[in-house]
């Protein structure tokens, strides 16, 4: 018999949670719920693949529940379905832990694609027994180096879930939750922390001054490969690509990257799009999006505490 993924729905909209029975029942067990409590009220019971999460929702909201899970230890694919097309919302969501953020109205074809892609990546990684298992290869990033950590960060979400950091502290908070496929690292001095930390860690150590995506993609995709059948590699233009891209994040373009590996711009969109699931362009974008997070965050922040102030001095 075959086992077929867990997707939970959460939504207020009873007619949403309807059409998502009907259109993914036939592929996925699909499991609902009408609120944020009740959905973790299920993730506290049964292991789901992946949860569709609305954001605004009746007592606790969509970031709420995100919030709740890093808490708990809960790790599960999480895509937000939300009418809300807000970047700060989206940012705040991401930075949550996240996989994807799809605006209402959506079309069909990217939700599945993009909950076939978190689910058919093969059987969880064996964790240690205290630790919460991880139904997707997961990498950690660390380094200062910003556009190598983002370019890295965005490749490695289309293969898995990754955690994007700048220093050693920040890593060992990341450490201190959960158990990653492979550590990736840019300074000797932060895998010696990761080590006294955790002795196992499976580390690859890249040179940030001159990173060789060539050797560095196929070894992350090893490591993936210990706990995850069928990961798929990055072939033929694409290492060269994030290698571009990791260089000249700021300012760059589709023509110049074509130029770089050698190949016509048509030619590039269809080879990287095939590996990728995303066009050059939408790469580029998501890459400065992601070398631009902290900063955004930090903002968010700020906005926050100033509106709550704000409130509060009425």
């Amino acid at each position: 018999m075959t086992i077929r993924s867990v997707v939970l729905a959460v939504d207020d909209d009873p007619r949403l949670l309807d059409a998502y029975q009907a259109l993914l029942g036939a592929r996925y067990e699909v499991l609902t719920a009408p609120d944020g409590r009740a959905a973790l009220d299920i993730l506290q019971t049964r292991t789901v693949d992946v949860v569709l999460l609305d954001m605004l929702m009746p007592g606790l909201s969509g970031l709420g529940v995100l919030d709740a899970l890093r808490h708990l230890g809960i790790e599960t694919n999480v895509i937000v379905v939300s009418a809300v097309n807000d970047s700060e919302t989206a940012l705040e969501a991401l930075r949550l832990g996240a996989c994807d953020y799809l605006t209402k109205p959506f079309h069909l074809s990217h939700l599945e694609r993009t909950i076939r892609r978190l689910t058919e990546h093969g059987a969880p990684a064996v964790e240690p027994p205290s630790r919460p298992s991880c139904a997707l290869p997961h990498a950690l990033i660390v380094s200062a180096d910003l556009g190598l950590r983002a370019s890295l960060a965005v490749a490695l979400r289309t293969r898995g879930r990754v955690d994007a950091v700048e220093d050693a502290g920040a890593a060992l908070a990341v450490l201190a939750r959960t158990r990653p496929s492979v550590v990736v690292v840019s300074e000797d001095a932060v895998a010696t922390a990761v080590r006294g930390q955790w002795p196992a860690a499976p580390i690859v150590v890249t040179d940030p001054r001159r990173p060789d995506f060539e050797t560095l993609l196929p070894a992350i995709i090893q490591a993936f490969g210990v706990g995850h059948a069928d990961v798929r590699h990055f072939a033929g233009p694409v290492p060269r690509v994030i290698a571009h891209v990791s260089a000249h994040f700021r300012r760059t373009t589709v023509e110049a990257i074509a130029a770089t590996v050698g190949l016509s711009t048509r030619r590039l969109a269809s080879v990287f799009a095939e590996q990728m699931e995303m066009t050059v362009t939408e790469y580029m974008a998501q890459v400065k999006l992601e070398a631009e997070r902290p900063q955004l965050t930090k903002m968010v922040r700020r906005h926050a505490f100033s509106t709550v102030t704000s409130y509060r001095a009425q």
